[in-house]
């Protein structure tokens, strides 16, 4: 016969065992954190481990008990099923919960919708009021392209040129910024990662552009960049498909004669300001952007155009009119044959 003793022993062990059995479970499946009260938002990083995933949680008090969640972890074998993504953590999650939206891959998204015509400064500002990024100086620092910054883009550099699998980037000045190149779309956001945005945007454009694009530029004996930054002063000038068309044969023209360019937007673009008509004084405002003191194209693109504004640069309609105007009640573009005709627009149209 078992000996009393011990007989109490074993069933004292039990009943303390059975004790933190339930003890457990009612700490794994139910509410992790009292002090949980509203959204949590954490992100996994791409080859994290479970020890570091815990240690954070714990720090951010996502989680009462490092030991318990890990235990969980391995005890359920979900150890090595935890996928890299940002997660909203709900008010009341039980350590359970976490567990299974981190293995099943349940990652928060949100779209982020980019409106055509921004700038990067725009764009970063956005970004920034949707909390997608910290800082509007995190999204600007990654706006242009430099050396180390190449292998970002999915790029090679060889001989002075981004080449390979963004061809639209093939004509990218060393150096210059990334403005005109962010296509304006709505992305779907899983991460709060800047670099990886702009590269998406980056190849999403290049995406975008038909097949006969880069060869209708060699037929304008243009290149990609003076296309880029054609289409983004027309997105900034004017909204109607057909008056792009005809603003665009406008402005090449001009190019073509040696007539500076004289387009508010490039003023505006430089002073930050988005006033109708500039004054006198900025259009002496002393700027590569500057498009009434320097013939030829503004040092580079003022906007991130759209597509509409992208053909319209590469397929201007032919028209007799050398000046144009956007009636500020209206939107309707004025068009003029001559100076004179666009003065007596301009005193009747911008009063």
């Amino acid at each position: 016969m078992i000996n009393k003793r011990i007989f109490f022993l074993i069933l004292l062990i039990l009943t303390i065992g059975i004790g933190i059995f339930f003890f457990l479970s009612f700490e794994v499946f139910n509410s992790s954190r009292e002090a949980l009260e509203e959204e949590v938002i954490f992100e996994i990083e791409r080859g994290e481990g479970v020890f570091s995933i815990a240690r954070r949680m714990s720090e951010k008090e996502i989680i009462g008990s490092e030991f318990l969640f890990l235990g969980y972890l391995f005890f359920s074998g979900e150890a090595r099923s935890m996928q890299a993504g940002v997660y909203e953590i709900d008010p009341g999650s039980s350590v359970a919960d976490i567990v299974d939206k981190f293995s099943s891959g349940k990652i928060s998204y949100k779209d982020i919708t980019i409106i055509e015509g921004w700038t990067i400064i725009e764009i970063a500002s956005h970004l920034k009021d949707q909390e997608i990024i910290s800082t509007k100086d995190e999204f600007i620092k990654f706006s242009g392209i430099s050396e180390p910054q190449a292998d970002l883009f999915g790029m090679e550099k060889r001989r002075g040129k981004r080449i390979e699998e963004l061809p639209v980037l093939y004509d990218l000045p060393e150096g210059a910024s990334l403005e005109g190149y962010l296509f304006p779309d709505t992305y779907r956001l899983s991460s709060n990662n800047p670099e990886k945005l702009i590269g998406r945007m980056i190849q999403n454009l290049n995406n975008k552009l038909e097949e006969n694009f880069f060869s209708s530029i060699e037929d304008m004996n243009k290149s990609i960049h003076e296309v880029i930054i054609m289409a983004s002063i027309i997105e900034k000038e004017v909204s109607d498909p057909e008056d792009m068309r005809k603003v665009s044969d406008i402005l090449w023209r001009r190019m073509d004669v040696g007539m500076p360019l004289q387009v508010d937007a490039t003023v505006n673009y430089i002073t930050g300001r988005r006033d109708i008509r500039v004054t006198l004084n900025e259009t002496g405002i002393d700027s590569k952007y500057n498009t009434y003191k320097n013939t030829g194209l503004p040092a580079g693109p003022i906007s991130n155009p759209g597509m509409e504004s992208i053909k319209a640069a590469l397929n201007p309609t032919s028209n007799e009119y050398w000046y144009y105007l956007s009636d500020p009640e209206t939107g309707k573009t004025i068009f003029s044959r001559n100076h004179s005709e666009h003065v007596e627009a301009k005193n009747l149209y911008l009063r």
